[in-house]
């Protein structure tokens, strides 16, 4: 599934309690400010995802990639989804909320930082490791140390 800047807003504005209650749109004269700033803000914050993203590529040896920029609400994010669902919609609730809600905003940007942190440690997988040297055998009983 790819997420689009509506999803990223739409799951923001849950988060700053800026949904209609009757209906659960987002889409409100109460959010019109913070849907105009939200392109300008997601393409900021985009930057600083995007080298924990499973689409972060490098085209060519000593370059800097960068996802692509998104123009419309509509547009797909170049983030996975994780990042995109999870991750980036606090730190937009956080940047629209700076000047309004400074309180909230420091709570939404911490949160954004420590989920920006866990997203930095890109799982792996263990693998066994093999004795090439012989030493394990040698050196059997110290081998538990």
């Amino acid at each position: 599934m790819a997420t689009t800047a509506q999803k990223v807003f739409d799951i923001a504005m849950g988060l700053i309690d800026e949904v209609d209650e009757n209906s659960g749109s987002t889409n409100t004269s109460d959010t019109l400010e913070y849907k105009q700033r939200t392109l300008l803000i997601l393409n900021a914050l985009r930057g600083e995802l995007y080298p924990y993203s499973d689409t972060y590529s490098v085209i060519a040896a000593g370059t800097r990639p960068i996802c692509t920029a998104i123009t419309a609400l509509t547009d797909v994010l170049d983030l996975d989804d994780f990042l995109a669902q999870s991750v980036l919609p606090y730190g937009l609730a956080a940047q629209l909320l700076v000047d309004e809600n400074p309180s909230s905003a420091s709570f939404l940007q911490q949160r954004y930082a420590e989920l920006t942190q866990k997203a930095s440690k890109i799982p792996v997988e263990s693998e066994d490791i093999t004795d090439v040297y012989g030493v394990a055998s040698t050196y059997n009983e110290f081998g538990s140390w």
